[in-house]
């Protein structure tokens, strides 16, 4: 293993938090340093900050939304020598897929990484499988000089980190025990890192979701951390819609769906949304191809361990299949009772259970 503890980017304007004028890529780690510093408790939603960066223009750009994204393919070809599309066959990742295809650039490899939190077994992965693995075949038709590559987190990966690096775990995956981002396979496969320094390399990530909303004083969108995964720190990241034009477009769709989709005898609109950009059905060029095509999913319900929708409870359901898996499971989640019995106030009903409190962004008036 070659931990990755400080951000590995070739920029200067990742999203991250902002404590007490320091930059954090960790959520667990701002909180800590947030606490030292407030006065009370709760004084701590005063100390960290969440940062984007993220920049919109004052008017809907006039190409469609469809060229904007195979603008956004030909940028990040252009800007770095090796492009690596994280793919899960997810409706986000498979949209930029089609967008490199269809703006005639071709990404370098094609990636994935395979979770086995307990044992090896065919039940684990679903989206990949059913989403991803189809899609295979295309690509190797389109680009066959394209690296396809898996990357295995296997059992013995997981109980590593917990006997070994339990706090490092904690502060770089999601509050769900079997959940990260590709920083884990770029520290189980030190080569990836070691090519990515010879490389300037970009790790497309197809989202997050952003939010729109209207209060009284007009129509804004805004960012939320908790749809960014706990994934500030994976290396060399690039947020694939959140080139200016784009989301400045996706914003714009957005609030024409809300309006379009409200009860019309509804005429002060007021509220905030959480939009999926591959739920919007101005999107539904590419996703007929993808498992998740349609409208957004209602996820909110899904909280906590034990509720985390179709593939968090697979992997749990995994976890729990093996004693590795087991002690993995004790270990992490005597880690996350040490958090909850100290820090109460960061969970939602101060059970850590119900994941952390979120922060936002201020609001970005259009």
């Amino acid at each position: 293993m070659q931990l990755i503890t400080k951000k590995l980017t070739h920029k200067t304007n990742d999203p991250h938090y902002l404590v007490g004028g320091c930059k954090f890529y960790s959520k667990l780690q701002a909180f800590k340093a947030g606490q030292t510093i407030a006065k009370t408790d709760n004084d701590i939603w005063d100390q960290v900050k969440f940062v984007t960066n993220f920049e919109i223009l004052d008017n809907e750009p006039s190409l469609s939304v469809r060229d904007l994204y195979c603008y956004r393919a030909q940028q990040l070809r252009k800007e770095n020598e090796y492009i690596r599309i994280w793919a899960s066959g997810g409706a986000d990742s498979t949209n930029v897929i089609h967008a490199f295809h269809e703006a005639n650039v071709k990404p370098n490899e094609i990636a994935t990484y395979l979770q086995y939190p307990g044992s090896i077994h065919g039940s684990q992965n679903p989206e990949v499988d059913y989403g991803l693995r189809p899609l295979l075949n295309e690509i190797q038709e389109w680009w066959p000089d394209t690296k396809i590559k898996f990357y295995d987190v296997l059992p013995e990966h997981y109980r590593w980190y917990s006997e070994n690096a339990l706090e490092h775990w904690m502060s770089y995956t999601q509050l769900h025990p079997a959940a990260f981002s590709w920083q884990i396979p770029y520290e189980i496969y030190p080569e990836l890192q070691e090519h990515s320094k010879k490389y300037q390399t970009a790790n497309i990530y197809s989202g997050p979701d952003f939010s729109i909303g209207c209060d009284e004083n007009g129509w804004y969108y805004r960012h939320v951390d908790k749809p960014f995964n706990d994934a500030l720190n994976a290396p060399y990241q690039e947020y694939f819609y959140t080139e200016r034009d784009l989301l400045t477009k996706m914003v714009h769709m957005a609030k024409k769906y809300i309006i379009r989709t409200s009860d019309p005898e509804v005429t002060d609109l007021k509220g905030e949304w959480s939009i999926k950009s591959g739920g919007l059905p101005e999107m539904n060029f590419w996703l007929n191809n993808c498992a998740e095509f349609g409208r957004k999913k209602n996820k909110a319900g899904w909280t906590g361990l034990l509720d985390y929708g179709p593939k968090g409870s697979i992997r749990f359901l995994n976890m729990i299949s093996s004693i590795d898996g087991q002690n993995t499971l004790m270990n992490i989640m005597s880690y996350y009772k040490t958090l909850q019995c100290k820090y109460p106030h960061w969970f939602h009903d101060n059970n850590v259970m119900n994941d952390w409190y979120g922060i936002r962004t201020p609001k970005s008036y259009l």
